[in-house]
């Protein structure tokens, strides 16, 4: 198992690479100078003043000179420092970072929480009126875009019925009790987590239907229960056959939840990874936007390897063909 986990992280540093080496090309083919992002808006700072900050940042030097000094500061384990306040890039993110893995656990609780025990009842009674309203209902869901459907959550929720918060993440003071506080937290986090989890809530019910129904239909559940076999015990052969699907699921929708928190917590104001992105990306603020960028990648290749090692435990033929490989070799 371990070495597997090692040949899959050193299989994924090319991609890892070749991510942050776009994402810094990119950036440096966008036509403004980020050095102004110093300076208040509307001031003109003298020449003498721009060359000596250029120098301080080395925004003079070329593109590859300046990505050779970032890669040799990151192999040290420096990011570097924001080019609109100045703290440094790990601080700046380790700030966001807990409210977007807050959100992102949250809704992926309420994808799997919710969407397959609707898929379940929808493969146990095919063909059912519920059965046709709920999927024409998961279609629509997940044809609606994310920003469309957190105007619509925030219209209907927080304007019109004025019973969740519009944005933010905190409605009282400092001087509340931490009940209180807690669950004023937690009417901050519906509207964002059923927005942010609602495509990937249709899509995860409409394919938890498919597979149990086909799981159902085969013959071998038939013949058990036809011998004698409990519901219990037959539903657990089932669970058994559909877990290997489930997490293969699971490996896509992390990475969708990640790229999905830009616009949701743009809409919502939630300081997280995707607002501080959009900020930066705004604001030309380069080492936060790399430093997000290389976060993400980490994020995506570390569930892509969660994957895989849940493979390893969920199958015991992928585990036997793995230590089989591993024995002849």
């Amino acid at each position: 198992m371990t070495s597997f986990a090692l040949r899959r992280l050193a299989s994924a540093v090319p991609t890892l690479l070749g991510v942050v080496v776009a994402a810094f090309l990119i950036l440096n083919l966008l036509p403004s100078d980020p050095v102004l992002n110093w300076f208040p808006e509307g001031a003109a700072p003298s020449a003498e003043a721009l060359e000596r900050l250029r120098h301080e940042l080395r925004s003079e030097e070329g593109p590859l000179a300046r990505f050779a000094s970032w890669g040799a500061a990151l192999l040290r384990g420096d990011l570097g420092r924001s080019l609109v306040d100045g703290r440094p890039v790990g601080s700046v993110v380790a700030e966001a970072l807990p409210w977007t893995l807050l959100l992102n656990l949250c809704a992926l609780l309420a994808i799997y929480g919710l969407a397959v025990p609707f898929g379940v009842c929808g493969a146990a009674s095919p063909g059912s009126i519920a059965d046709r309203v709920g999927g024409w209902v998961l279609l629509l869901l997940y044809a609606l875009p994310s920003f469309a459907a957190a105007v619509l959550l925030q219209e209907a929720f927080a304007v019109r019925l004025e019973i969740l918060p519009l944005q933010g993440v905190a409605g009282l003071d400092a001087g509340a009790g931490l009940a209180s506080r807690g669950l004023d937290l937690v009417r901050h986090l519906v509207l964002p987590t059923a927005c942010l989890a609602l495509s990937g809530w249709s899509f995860v019910a409409r394919y938890t239907r498919s597979t149990f129904r086909s799981v159902l239909g085969r013959e071998f559940l038939s013949v058990a229960r036809a011998k004698g076999m409990s519901r219990p015990r037959a539903w657990r052969h089932v669970l058994a056959n559909t877990a290997v699907p489930f997490v293969t699921l699971l490996g896509g929708i992390i990475p969708a939840l990640v790229g999905g928190s830009l616009i949701v917590e743009h809409a919502f104001s939630w300081p997280g990874l995707g607002r501080l992105y959009v900020a930066s990306v705004e604001g030309r603020d380069y080492p936060v936007v790399l430093g997000l960028t290389l976060l993400a990648a980490l994020l995506v290749l570390g569930a892509n390897l969660l994957v895989d090692l849940l493979y390893l435990a969920v199958d015991p033929r992928i585990r036997d063909a793995f230590l089989g490989e591993r024995g002849d070799a």
